[in-house]
């Protein structure tokens, strides 16, 4: 019912509610993104591995994060620009359409090549493995991350030399998802 869902109450935060997973890279990264907006949630802990009938109506895909703020949105990437649009202060987005590419070509980054070459190498395996009770973690792919990621770091690096920001000069979606991302290394035991 409403009132359930907390819109009859309210309380903006019982309004909006966050369902995720605490160790995921692309959670924390609509996490940071709604804490740089100032935007309250309710989180809830969503054990994606183990997916109930309530999970699964909420997201048919079996992925986190969930965002409930008003409408019901899913995929980090669509989430942040949604609350981006939601919430334009501060920006996170340039407002020119390069730059609006070049924050999408890094988050596409972070989420796809570096999340495929490392974290999934290293945090799913060190980490999720023992979480979802998945056996042991495959010392192949842990060499295979730990080799990739420099290539990534140094990347990192360049662009920096370049810019005050991954972006650009200023502060964008790109640092919150190479921020989200690089939180996974201290669980991983890089």
């Amino acid at each position: 019912s409403a009132r359930q869902e907390g819109w009859e109450t309210g309380d903006r935060r019982a309004m909006n509610r966050l369902y995720h997973v605490p160790l995921s890279p692309f959670c924390r990264k609509v996490r940071l993104t709604l804490a740089e907006k100032k935007i309250e949630v309710e989180l809830v802990e969503e054990r994606y591995w183990e997916p109930s009938p309530d999970f699964l109506s909420r997201n048919p895909a079996g992925k986190v994060p969930i965002l409930k703020m008003g409408t019901r949105v899913s995929e980090s990437q669509a989430i942040c620009e949604f609350i981006e649009e939601q919430t334009p202060d501060p920006p996170l987005m340039p407002k020119g359409a390069e730059g609006r590419y070049e924050v999408r070509r890094l988050c596409a980054w972070f989420d796809d090549k570096f999340h495929n070459e490392v974290t999934s190498k290293l945090l799913y395996e060190r980490v999720n493995k023992k979480v979802t009770g998945q056996g042991y973690p495959d010392s192949k792919n842990v060499k295979l991350g730990s080799t990739r990621i420099k290539y990534h770091l140094d990347y990192m690096a360049w662009l920096l030399d370049q810019r005050r920001w991954l972006a650009g000069d200023a502060m964008t979606l790109a640092d919150f998802t190479a921020a989200a991302t690089s939180a996974t290394f201290r669980p991983a035991r890089l």
